[in-house]
């Protein structure tokens, strides 16, 4: 596939940055932080011009293994015992971004980026074996980390310039130091504090176009939708449930292999949106107030704003970002109705519930494919969903499916009447007059398709 590749990077860095800010603390924009001091200190070194575009790249998506170490939530311990953990990460993004075809110039760079010069770093490297490349990304992520380059004055260059004399020799070389020292000044720290380094970057990686495989394409979406499922334990692998299912779905209707690959990256990359939303709202188990439900609305939109500026991407940002609109135009974030939503877009909105109901989540036990199809065809007949997809779903997926059990359910009081009804995708149940306009606060469903337990 053709796509603009700077952009690409731009988007996934980004997503990047929201998930370090969610589990290691650090500040928005780390990537592109690291990637325009990477790249001051390539110039001053007096790398090319490919040289230093691409190196610029893998130090934007130096973290794209983030799900390595989160499997362990590695708690804040400072950097020397950050780097003798992270041996995996390490290895995990090298063999991702070897299959990017810029990535053969900086081969090693992102595989011993946390090498340390008395090498007690990840892999245990010494200097002479670290590629400078890798050298110059472990100095520049190192620095932001500790620093927290988001912010910025004089006091804080002043402890930078201090601390780096204290550790060469031992977390960075003399020769690393330097090197940062005097390409990289007080000014160039200034300019890219808050927000700035996203306005750097586009400057830095202009436009450039290049053919990427599906298949490293739908590996590097698969990352990300492991990443996005990390960030709240109520939707464990609910991405790439989406994205087997989507792919499958394709061949069913006997779709091109490219489209069935698009498929499979828009299921994947459909919630990316979430890694914007503030973990106390994803994981709030009571009901939610107008304000954090918008917020939570705010996910589609945050897909589609990663996603929508990558030119060759068109149809998986279309498909991915419009995986909770309804066709009688009560879903969002747009409020599409039937005639704006292609068979696609419809069909990520059938999957998105139909995985939903079917999977095992902490709060609750995966329906069977039947109940699961009931839920459906009674939000079909409600004229939110295609009727039409509904029964090829039904077809495609329903011989396999032994599942009898059901949910169970937390009960979270709102009233003091006798009624209580049950969201049958994750088991929440509401006690008292159910509103029209309600909203389940853990699964996002409507109150249409909520399920009357008593009189």
């Amino acid at each position: 596939m053709n796509i603009d590749f700077s952009k690409f990077t731009e988007s996934l860095s980004i997503a990047l940055d929201y998930a370090e800010k969610a589990f290691l603390n650090v500040e928005p924009y780390h990537g592109m932080r690291v990637a325009i001091l990477t790249n001051k200190m390539a110039k001053a070194l007096g790398f090319d011009e490919e040289t230093v575009y691409s190196l610029t790249q893998a130090a934007m998506l130096h973290d794209c293994a983030l799900s390595e170490y989160l499997i362990d939530e590695l708690p804040n311990q400072g950097l020397a015992t950050k780097e003798m953990d992270m041996s995996a990460h390490c290895v995990a993004g090298e063999s991702i971004l070897k299959k990017l075809p810029f990535y053969s110039r900086v081969n090693g760079s992102v595989l011993y980026h946390h090498e340390r010069a008395d090498g007690k770093g990840a892999l245990k490297q010494t200097p002479d074996k670290t590629p400078i490349f890798a050298q110059l990304i472990h100095i520049a992520d190192a620095i932001d980390v500790e620093f927290n380059l988001y912010t910025f004055n004089k006091a804080k260059y002043d402890k930078i310039c201090e601390w780096l004399k204290e550790n060469e020799g031992v977390i960075f070389t003399e020769e690393c130091a330097e090197v940062f020292i005097t390409s990289i000044g007080y000014r160039t720290f200034a300019t890219i504090a808050g927000d700035n380094s996203k306005t750097m970057v586009s400057e830095l990686l202009p436009k450039r176009t290049i053919d990427i495989s599906t298949e490293t394409l739908k590996e590097m979406s698969s990352i990300f939708a492991d990443i996005t499922d990390y960030k709240s334990h109520f939707t464990w692998k609910h991405s790439m449930g989406i994205a087997e299912k989507a792919d499958k779905m394709g061949r069913y209707y006997r779709l091109t292999d490219e489209d069935c690959d698009k498929l499979f990256i828009a299921g994947a990359l459909h919630d990316i949106g979430k890694l914007i939303i503030s973990d106390k709202i994803l994981e709030k188990p009571g009901k939610l107030s107008s304000e954090e439900f918008k917020e939570i609305q705010n996910h589609a939109v945050g897909t589609w704003d990663m996603l929508h500026n990558i030119s060759g991407l068109e149809d998986i940002t279309l498909w991915a970002s419009l995986h909770h609109e309804k066709l009688d135009g009560s879903g969002y974030p747009f409020g599409y109705k039937g005639e704006r939503l292609d068979k696609n877009s419809r069909l990520m909105a059938c999957l998105d519930i139909y995985q939903a109901l079917i999977e095992d989540r902490p709060y609750k036990t995966g329906m069977s494919h039947k109940d699961a199809m009931n839920i459906l065809r009674k939000m079909g007949d409600a004229g939110q969903l295609d009727e039409t997809i509904i029964n090829d779903i039904d077809s495609c997926f329903g011989k396999k499916q032994n599942k009898t059990s059901e949910p169970t359910s937390t009960v979270r009081k709102n009233t003091t009447s006798g009624v209580v009804y049950r969201c049958p995708v994750c088991g929440y149940i509401y006690e008292g007059k159910l509103p029209e306009d309600f909203i389940c606060p853990q699964c996002e469903q409507p109150a249409s398709i909520f399920e009357k337990l008593n009189n």
